[in-house]
């Protein structure tokens, strides 16, 4: 069998485990995909869109324009598109307006608000601006006044944003901010301040198992929203890396209903969901040998995103530990000897859509050493 259809082989398998990480009656919301086409290439269309979230039972998704080169003036016309898409989506898809401070934002949101819009997509990297900005003010207030959802890009690529963040959730406690990526830009400060409060929300569309599980130790589950981040993200990994980390915590079945879907359609509904405790220990033992692999993963990870050689060898360093006594990390090494034959097979340089089936390869045996009990019960095995 060649690398290609071991990959094929492997990913089917997981794809039909991960269903076992969630609860049965479990209503599937996405809290951050994308529609159109962005300038770096990414690109996720209307259909593929509604047929994902149909391969994968997902109920809702809310949903904002990329970052198009026909954004000038305002981002009217990528607004226009997702809002055209989102109506003709039969109301799984939840429009957000996209925002460019420089060209009339307030009156942007307003009329993106009269044609169906259900809330606001910031992205501070991309549009340049800080979450302090003036501008933004009469954004928050809006928000507030309709009481619709604002999700923030808060992951790579920004200066530290905590201390703004809070005092805007404090100033507009009707402003419901969800914070993409697990805030990872400022985690530690934002979680020290605004963990437990009710219109404070992040979503897990991060990469990392270690920044979710550091979350879901510092704030309550309630404030977790499942996410994507389709095109960039993709349903089977970000479904098991929430999903194995809540199984190996022990989450109970209302704690993941939740997370996947119930705690974001209750926002959309308007409802204030009641804080619990946060879930997670403060500290996470992983034995040595899955430390020492999840080490090399996570060097080999950001070679295979940027397309490029593994000149160091770390990818094969990683399969190499694989081979212990060590049963927390059985089972990994056709993931990882699978994907590392598959990179080979493709080479670098790939076009970006080429990769993602090696970097799911990788992604599942790294959530698997911090997680091997619920990977072993779910995507390891048949």
């Amino acid at each position: 069998m060649g690398a290609r259809d071991e990959a094929d082989r492997l990913l089917g398998r997981a794809g039909r485990g991960i269903r076992r990480l969630l609860p049965d009656d479990a209503f599937l919301a996405d809290a951050h995909t994308h529609l159109g086409l962005d300038e770096d290439g990414m690109t996720l269309d209307l259909a593929t869109s509604l047929a994902l979230m149909h391969q994968w039972d997902v109920r809702r998704a809310l949903v904002f324009p990329l970052h198009e080169a026909d954004r000038a003036p305002a981002y009217r016309a990528p607004n226009d598109r997702v809002l055209e898409w989102a109506a003709a989506s039969g109301d799984r898809l939840v429009p957000l307006a996209r925002l460019d401070l420089a060209e009339g934002p307030v009156e942007e949101a307003q009329r993106c608000l009269k044609l169906g819009a259900r809330g606001i997509k910031l992205h501070p990297r991309a549009q340049k601006f800080t979450v302090d900005d003036d501008r933004l003010e009469p954004v928050f207030a809006l928000a507030e006044e309709h009481r619709f959802p604002i999700l923030i890009h808060a992951g790579r690529g920004m200066p530290p944003i905590g201390d703004h963040l809070a005092t805007v959730a404090e100033k507009h406690p009707g402003a419901i901010l969800i914070l993409a990526h697990a805030a990872i830009v400022d985690q530690e400060r934002i979680c020290d301040l605004v963990a437990g409060r009710p219109n404070v929300f992040f979503d897990t569309s991060t990469w990392g198992v270690a920044d979710l599980l550091n979350l879901l130790s510092r704030v309550a589950p309630q404030q977790v929203l499942w996410a994507t981040d389709i095109p960039y993200g993709n349903h089977l990994v970000s479904l098991a890396l929430i999903g194995a980390i809540l199984d190996e915590l022990g989450a109970s079945d209302a704690v993941r209903r939740g997370v996947f879907g119930e705690t974001l359609e209750g926002i959309l509904r308007g409802e204030t969901p009641t804080m619990t405790d946060p879930i997670a220990p403060p500290a996470w033992q992983l034995t040595h040998t899955a430390h020492r692999v999840s080490t090399y993963l996570a060097a080999t990870i950001p070679l295979i995103w940027m397309r490029q050689a593994d000149n160091l060898g770390v990818s094969a360093l990683a399969a190499g530990a694989c081979r212990s006594s060590d049963a927390t990390v059985a089972g990994l090494e056709e993931l990882i000897t699978t994907a590392c034959e598959l990179w080979q097979e493709i080479g670098p340089g790939a076009l970006r859509g080429e990769i993602w089936d090696v970097t799911r390869l990788f992604q599942l045996a790294q959530i698997a050493c911090f997680c091997p009990t619920a990977a072993g019960r779910s995507y390891l095995c048949e």
